[in-house]
C-alpha cells in the first residue's frame, strides 16, 4: 500500500510541476487564466507589461509579449501571494475534499494496476469499489492527510513528520482490522518483516508516511487547492454534489457486500429481502472476479523482506 502512495504521490509532483512550466511559459508570454486574474485584481503592476518586449508572430498573427527575468519574477511573486491570500481567506471544506478524494482514488487505481503488471507481470482487478473505478483508501488517506496537517501546515517538519507518520500506521492499522474483523479479507500483510508493529504496520513503513505528509503538506496541497478553488457555478455544485451522493451509495453497497461475503464464509443465511439481493448479485465469484487482489476467509503468504 505505502509503494503505491509514494508512486501516487510522484505521479502528482509530477503533474504539479508539469502545470506550473506551462504556467511559467504562460505568463512569460503574459498569458492564461492565472495571469488575468492577477491582472483583474491589480496583482501585477502596469509597468510590467509596460515595460515588456512586444513582437508579432508572423505563424499566428497574434500580438506576443516577451518579459524580462525580472518580470516574470515579479508575476511569480504575485501569484504565490494570490494563492496565500486564498489559502488564508478558504480553508478546504466538503467540496475540495471530494474532488481530491476522487482524484486520489483513479490516480491510485491506475497506478496501482500498472505497478503490479510491471513488478509482478499480473494485470488484476484492484478496485475497492462494486462500482466504478476507484481505490477508496488512497483517497481516503489524500483526505486524512489534507484534513489533519491543513491547521498544522505552518508548523516545523519535523512535528509534520511525526503527525504524518501517526496518521499514516492509523490508517493502516484501522483499513486491515476493519477488513479482517467485518469481511474476513486481507490485502496486505507487514508479519514477514523484522520491524513489523502489528500485521498491518511497521516502522519502515510508518516513516515513509512522515516523509509523504511532509511532502503532501509542503509541495502538493497548498498547489491543489488553489487550482479546485471554489465553486462558482451552480452546474460545479450540482455535478460534485452528484458524485458525492455516488461515492456514499458505492461505499455503502460495499460494506454490505463484504459484509454478506464473510457472513456466507461462517454460514449465516441471508436474514432479509436486502441480504438476498446482494447474495444474488454480488456472489462469492463476483467478489473473486471483483477484488481479486484481496484474500476472504484465507490468510496471504508471509514473505521475508
Amino acid at each position: 500500500m505505502l509503494t503505491i502512495s509514494i508512486l501516487i504521490l510522484l505521479a502528482f509532483v509530477a503533474i504539479r510541476v508539469t502545470l506550473g512550466a506551462v504556467q511559467r511559459y504562460l505568463e512569460a508570454r503574459a498569458r492564461g487564466r492565472a495571469f488575468s486574474d492577477m491582472i483583474e485584481q491589480g496583482r501585477v503592476e502596469a509597468g510590467v507589461i509596460g515595460a515588456a518586449k512586444w513582437s508579432d508572430s508572423r505563424r499566428t498573427g497574434r500580438v506576443r509579449a516577451k518579459l524580462s527575468a525580472r518580470q516574470r519574477e515579479a508575476i511569480l511573486n504575485a501569484r504565490l501571494q494570490m494563492r496565500e491570500d486564498f489559502l488564508a481567506d478558504h480553508a478546504p471544506g466538503i467540496y475540495q475534499y471530494i474532488i481530491i478524494f476522487l482524484i486520489a482514488s483513479v490516480l491510485g487505481l491506475i497506478i496501482e494496476t500498472v505497478y503490479t503488471f510491471i513488478m509482478f507481470g499480473v494485470l488484476e482487478s484492484r478496485v475497492g469499489f462494486v462500482w466504478g473505478p476507484f481505490s477508496p483508501l488512497y483517497g481516503v488517506g489524500a483526505v486524512a492527510l489534507t484534513m489533519i496537517l491543513w491547521p498544522l501546515r505552518h508548523l516545523p517538519t519535523w512535528k509534520l513528520f511525526l503527525v504524518s507518520a501517526v496518521v499514516g500506521g492509523v490508517l493502516e492499522q484501522g483499513a486491515g482490522w476493519s477488513m479482517e474483523h467485518f469481511a474476513h479479507a486481507q490485502s496486505w500483510t507487514y508479519l514477514g518483516l523484522p520491524d513489523h508493529i502489528t500485521q498491518w504496520v511497521a516502522w519502515r513503513f510508518l516513516i515513509m508516511w512522515g516523509i509523504l505528509g511532509v511532502v503532501w503538506c509542503r509541495a502538493i496541497m497548498p498547489e491543489m487547492l488553489f487550482r479546485i478553488g471554489e465553486p462558482t457555478t451552480r452546474r460545479q455544485a450540482l455535478v460534485v454534489s452528484l458524485l458525492a451522493a455516488f461515492i456514499v451509495l458505492d461505499a455503502c453497497m460495499t460494506v454490505a457486500c463484504f459484509w454478506r461475503a464473510g457472513q456466507r464464509f461462517e454460514g449465516v443465511p441471508p436474514q432479509n429481502a436486502f441480504e438476498r439481493y446482494v447474495d444474488n448479485h454480488f456472489d462469492d465469484e463476483f467478489m473473486r472476479e471483483k477484488f481479486e487482489n484481496m484474500k476472504v476467509g484465507e490468510d496471504l503468504p508471509i514473505a521475508d523482506r
